[in-house]
């Protein structure tokens, strides 16, 4: 497969990293969803923005990496 021999990755690997990504999003938006039609119960601080922000950050700065290890 190109796309994993382009980010120097395995398969497994690849599934591990886009799973976690799939899943932090996924909870942020429903911790969001959850927020919008109460606002009186707050988002975690690991799903907030500015949390989602930064984790959106480092996995840019991981997947960047991976290329540069080749």
């Amino acid at each position: 497969m190109r796309h994993l021999k382009e980010n120097n990755e395995t398969y497994y690997s690849h599934f591990v990293f886009a799973c976690n990504i799939a899943v932090h999003l996924n909870l942020s938006s429903i911790f969001l969803m959850v927020h919008a039609v109460a606002p009186c119960w707050d988002v975690p601080d690991a799903y907030n923005l500015e949390s989602t922000c930064k984790k959106i950050q480092e996995w840019k700065e991981y997947a960047e990496g991976r290329k540069n290890n080749k």
